[in-house]
């Protein structure tokens, strides 16, 4: 029998592929799972009414079809299939719709046939919020149709009219409030930097310190869940910019590397990413360092960095500036710190999105002793299943997002490495619930970790 990538679901280690499939009932059966609806009294901490119906759905989609990419994606599909199995959400539940031509089939009908009337609004919401905007589809579509942007498209319309899910809703909130996704106020970042700099005292001997709210060079732009989660990450951070003797600060008032408005309209993706820039003014920095997060990085390698060099300040990614400094010799390393096998994991909107490819592996071949490559990389990479808005923890969903991330934890797992490396925020909120679900033996580090852990100080 002719193998088929969707038969990757009953190799999992878990032993729950059989129960999964059994669920997959027909070839449209995932819409009734999705994320919860924001409730009105959330959609008004971000600006929003619930209002208007299939309508006015209709009318603001017909307009976007003015556009010369919506049209060409619209009218170029062949139907050839080539992009089904590509996709992960495809290969994770054998709905049809949930490929990126069965997506796009619901609103090309609509394209197509402005009269149209009976227009399922609960099955788009479903199904444009179960695509991870991961952009893998275009690679390998003959004619580089990408479902990504119109999938933007579609919830820019969806979010105008207040059905947008409940966590993404949350998420812009707390960026509106406190200038990151976790809500860490001013007062809470300056205990969790006192927290972190004692142990890092503890762990190096030395004082690292990790400048709050100054005027500085460098103003470096973490995920908030690396002063939170991922510590590791952001010790990686303080212990590079330290042993450069470089003058650098993070701020309270923007302290978050993701920018959820990618995955719902321009006007939040635009706000906040003229927050860092407001920042990056007021400081007086000469160059912002982007940290770990592929979505952010996407965010502002299109957008912020073109509003910060109209005031005379240059973007980098960490990666870039660490590599750098290590080609420079100005940092010392010692690989035999991480000694084990590790797989460099591309996150989907670095690969895809955001050309940076090559710096990551440049780095991990520095600072580790062995490196090996999966069956697909680059970008061909896999998605890790929670992009795009898709990390709520919802009873209902987890176990979706757990078979969503599955391919890319697979090919992983099958290159025989201790250690899954992904330098995105989302990546290493999603992939260790997927390695534990699935009962892989899997290890999950994100980049500036393991550059922190081989760093001579």
């Amino acid at each position: 029998m002719k193998y088929s990538i969707r038969d990757i679901i009953l190799e999992s280690p878990s032993g729950r592929g059989e129960e999964w499939l059994k669920r997959q009932k027909s070839l449209e059966w995932s819409y009734e799972i999705n994320e919860r609806l924001a409730k009105d009294e959330q959609l008004e901490k971000i600006f929003l009414k619930r209002e208007g119906k299939e309508k006015d759905f209709l009318d603001a989609f017909l307009k976007l079809g003015n556009t010369k990419a919506l049209r060409n994606f619209m009218e170029t599909c062949m139907h050839c299939g080539i992009c089904i199995d590509k996709c992960h959400m495809f290969i994770s539940t054998g709905d049809i719709n949930n490929s990126p031509v069965g997506r796009a089939e619901l609103v090309r009908r609509i394209y197509k046939d402005p009269r149209v009337k009976n227009v399922d609004l609960s099955k788009i919401y479903s199904y444009y919020y179960q695509c991870t905007e991961c952009r893998r589809c275009a690679v390998f579509c003959p004619n580089g149709i990408d479902q990504s942007e119109i999938t933007r498209n579609v919830r820019n319309v969806l979010t105008s009219m207040g059905i947008i899910p409940e966590y993404v809703v949350t998420t812009l909130a707390q960026v509106y409030r406190v200038g990151n996704n976790l809500g860490l106020n001013e007062k809470a970042i300056a205990s969790v930097v006192n927290f972190l700099e004692d142990d890092l005292k503890e762990e190096t001997g030395k004082e690292l310190r990790i400048p709050l709210n100054s005027k500085a060079d460098f103003l470096l732009i973490p995920s908030s869940t690396d002063l939170f989660v991922n510590t590791d990450t952001m010790k990686g951070y303080t212990k590079v910019l330290n042993a450069l003797n470089k003058k650098w600060t993070i701020s309270s008032r923007a302290t978050e590397a993701a920018n959820f408005g990618l995955f719902a309209s321009e006007k939040y993706l635009r706000d906040f990413g003229n927050f860092v820039v407001d920042e990056a003014i007021s400081l007086g920095v000469k160059t912002v360092l982007w940290g770990e997060c592929g979505h952010g990085w996407r965010s502002a390698s299109n957008y912020v960095r073109y509003e910060l060099a109209k005031n005379g300040i240059e973007l980098m990614h960490i990666h870039q500036f660490t590599l750098k400094a290590l080609e420079r010799g100005q940092l010392k390393v010692d690989k035999n710190k991480n000694d084990d096998l590790f797989n460099y994991h591309d996150p989907c909107n670095y690969a895809r999105g955001g050309n940076l490819v090559n710096e990551p592996r440049e780095i991990l071949k520095m600072v580790v002793r062995e490196t090996v490559e999966a069956k697909y990389t680059k970008e061909e990479t896999f998605c890790c299943g929670a992009g795009a808005g898709l990390l709520a923890d919802e009873k209902n969903w987890n176990e979706f997002r757990a078979w969503a991330g599955w391919p890319a934890v697979y090919y992983s797992w099958k290159t025989g490495a201790s250690y899954m490396i992904s330098p995105c925020a989302i990546d290493k909120a999603q992939f260790p619930y997927v390695i534990d679900y699935h009962k892989v033996p899997l290890k999950m580090k994100g980049l500036m970790d393991l550059v922190g852990y081989a760093l001579e100080i």
